[in-house]
């Protein structure tokens, strides 16, 4: 999810001067396919995903145009559609406890079902703290991806199609009420649309 006003030909300031957003997404684009053959080519167990990680991660991909916040937690409060995620005060214990949270539930799968669970709060709640002042939603797609592959799954690509972000806004909107399964239901649909079902039995 962005915070980004639904103009995505506004310019921004960067490293590099004004850019269009367009110009940005490129740039992130690019840096983000890095980012991932990088992380990809390492032994996913020499994989820990920790607040520095995540941080790491953020300043890979937005390092090189936004130098000045690019891998820091926001400050600020935000607000993002109808979501006010937690303060900016807060963020850094919403992340270290999100962190060590994700690890314990590492410890406890079995089948399918508990693995969409997984992937499902992950990207809820990643998204439900929004960490940064920009490019959440680019993170916590790196972030889904790098799970699966600790987990041993065919790559994904956890971006919903246009058609399909409706759905997947208002599974988030329902996770942010304490409902889960709807955004379940999308992951688990989308394991086992991508012909993984031998692997999670």
């Amino acid at each position: 999810m962005s915070t980004r006003p639904l103009d995505a030909t506004r310019e921004l300031a960067t490293a590099a001067g004004l850019l269009a957003y367009s110009e940005v997404a490129e740039h992130l684009a690019v840096n983000i396919a890095h980012c991932l053959d990088a992380l990809l080519e390492k032994p996913s167990e020499d994989i820990r995903i920790t607040p520095e990680w995540i941080c790491d991660i953020h300043r890979c991909i937005a390092g090189e145009l936004f130098p000045e916040w690019a891998g820091c937690f926001r400050t600020t409060d935000v607000q993002v559609g109808t979501h006010l995620p937690p303060p900016g005060h807060e963020v850094a214990v919403h992340i270290k406890n999100f962190c060590l949270d994700l690890e314990e539930r590492l410890r406890h799968l079995r089948g399918a079902e508990s693995i969409a669970e997984l992937l499902a709060w992950a990207d809820w709640r990643f998204q439900w703290i929004h960490p940064f002042k920009d490019f959440n939603g680019r993170v916590g797609r790196i972030l889904l991806i790098v799970l699966a592959y600790k987990l041993a799954l065919p790559p994904i690509d956890p971006a919903s199609a246009e058609s399909g972000k409706a759905v997947y806004f208002g599974a988030l909107r329902a996770a942010d009420v304490g409902n889960l399964v709807p955004l379940t239901d999308l992951w688990l649909n989308r394991l086992l649309q991508g012909g993984l079902s031998p692997l999670l039995s």
